[in-house]
């Protein structure tokens, strides 16, 4: 799930109120490894791969059949 867990962060720095690195505070660094880190381990659980991994699955499935 690493790009499902990378897409989020770069999303939450985007947002307003959250300086860019390095300039951000350690808490909000830790706010986004720990609420990414309980995402993946409940998603995990239930489903194989993570729902970027899967939609990048299917795009390459396609693919292969183009030429």
């Amino acid at each position: 799930m690493s790009l499902t867990a990378y897409v989020p962060h770069i999303v939450g720095i985007q947002l307003p109120g959250v300086e860019q690195p390095p300039g951000s505070p350690l808490h909000v660094l830790l706010g986004f490894i720990a609420a990414v880190m309980v995402c993946a381990t409940v998603w995990s659980r239930y489903v194989s791969r993570g729902p970027l991994e899967w939609l990048m699955t299917k795009a390459a499935g396609i693919a292969r059949h183009v030429r």
